[in-house]
């Protein structure tokens, strides 16, 4: 299959030409007597890969697996800031790689150029690098030193487009990935924190889809320019769901669809109380008695035509925007991304750096595998291919032995991964079939 060549290949050049020429401006081994810059990236990736907590004797013991007898004396030697910037810009560097899937996730996919999920996660960083990356002070986003990792992800192949690592602080709404070119005919999925009109009307320009909730307090107009009061204008409106074309924004009157639909009270009465905790913990203030009614509904809009989706078409693709979330949960909970240990500043971010190039390299293996099969438990895999990582480690330098472990290990993913049974259609059995989708609507 090509995608297995293709995620062998890209080891291959992680591990080899990439971290060869990160290390000319980032040079990490100045005297070369038993690492070489491609086995010192290896030892710490593939070693944190393989155990996220890992010790400096069990690094060692990876490092005996790519061929360097080291002590973890020597290992703790490493520990260097030098070694932190280096895989810094590797890992820079190799999310650049584009590895994609070629299964088809779904046909309902296919009627776009590519469906991307746009959406960030923050890292607490320790205080000592507040300058760079500064944070928000201990509210949500991080501590005094943050970073955030804003990406771009292809539903349908499953690769990672793009990643920008920005300052804790910085709004998700002034990304640099809000202006980086799309494909015409692409449909991005973004959660309000991406919401801007002007960001909308340039994709109507572009030819670039998108669906979004609407932000509290943006103006609705009718298709003539009228001004719409949107919460009585829904309520006035029949049948389950509201699927009508509206134009959005004072300024620009963006042409797009409003599909909205009323949440049962149980589920108005949670979003109310989250609304108030969260604005007494910023402020102090209670929401307005507007911001509150507008908890009884659900209200997306998108500039997709109704001829290219229904009403549940375009429910099914925002649901489908959960997807993103699980994966940053994956990076967190099992790869320990955000898990700020070590006792120097140097040591912590090595662990760092090192635990996303190996969830990086975790996605890879996923692709090649078992991406797109709705019986698959992601998180399963991902644990069955930690489990397997160090007969990574010690194939990485011979390229036929390399594709005989990684298609072995797909093997074993597809086998054992099974997903536990569920009683509602995952996200992938809904992108294949959105009449499945039962959602509760009053």
């Amino acid at each position: 299959m090509a995608i297995l060549a293709n995620v062998s290949a890209a080891l291959q050049a992680l591990f080899g030409t990439m971290a060869e020429e990160v290390a000319k401006d980032h040079p990490v081994v100045l005297r070369h007597r038993k690492f070489t810059t491609a086995t010192l990236a290896r030892t710490f990736i593939l070693g944190f890969l393989a155990k996220p907590r890992a010790s400096d004797e069990e690094l060692a013991q990876t490092a005996a697996l790519c061929g360097v007898e080291v002590t973890p004396q020597a290992i703790e030697q490493r520990h260097t800031t030098r070694l932190a910037e280096f895989l810094e810009a590797l890992f820079r560097r190799a999310a650049q790689s584009i590895v994609k899937s070629q299964t088809t996730l779904a046909p309902l996919l296919e009627r776009f150029a590519a469906v991307l999920i746009l959406d960030s996660t923050t890292i607490t960083l320790p205080d000592a690098l507040s300058t760079r990356f500064p944070g928000c002070g201990g509210s949500h986003g991080g501590g005094q030193a943050a970073m955030k990792l804003q990406v771009q992800w292809d539903l349908g192949s499953g690769a990672i487009e793009a990643v920008a690592i920005e300052a804790g602080r910085d709004s998700d709404c002034k990304t640099s990935l809000q202006a980086a070119p799309l494909t015409p005919g692409s449909l991005r999925i973004a959660d309000l924190g991406y919401f801007d009109t002007e960001v909308f009307e340039r994709f109507e320009r572009e030819g670039i889809f998108w669906i979004s909730r609407l932000q509290f307090g943006t103006s609705v107009f009718t298709p003539e320019g009228l001004r719409l009061p949107l919460l009585d204008w829904l309520d006035a409106q029949s049948g389950p769901f509201v699927d009508q074309p509206i134009l959005m924004g004072t300024e620009r009157k963006v042409a797009c669809r409003i599909v909205a639909w009323r949440v049962p009270q149980e589920v108005a009465n949670r979003r109310r109380q989250k609304l108030i905790a969260e604005a007494r913990r910023k402020d102090g203030r209670v929401p307005s008695k507007e911001r509150l009614a507008w908890c009884d509904w659900t209200i997306l809009v998108t500039n997709v035509a109704t001829d290219v989706l229904t009403v549940k078409e375009v429910l099914v693709f925002y649901r489908a925007r959960w997807q993103i979330e699980l994966l940053f949960k994956r990076w967190k909970s099992l790869g320990l991304i955000a898990d700020l240990s070590g006792s120097t500043v140097a040591r912590q971010m090595i662990r760092v750096w090192s635990r996303l190039l190996a969830v990086l390299i975790q996605h890879w293996l996923l692709l090649s595998s078992v991406w797109g099969n709705p019986r698959c438990s992601l998180a399963k895999a991902c644990e069955a291919i930690r489990r397997h990582a160090l007969m990574l480690a010690a194939a990485i330098g011979d390229p036929a032995r390399l594709a005989i472990v990684i298609e072995e290990l797909g093997v074993v993913l597809r086998v054992t991964a099974s997903q536990n049974k569920r009683k509602k259609p995952s996200t992938f059995e809904l992108l294949n079939d959105p009449e499945l989708l039962e959602y509760p609507l009053t």
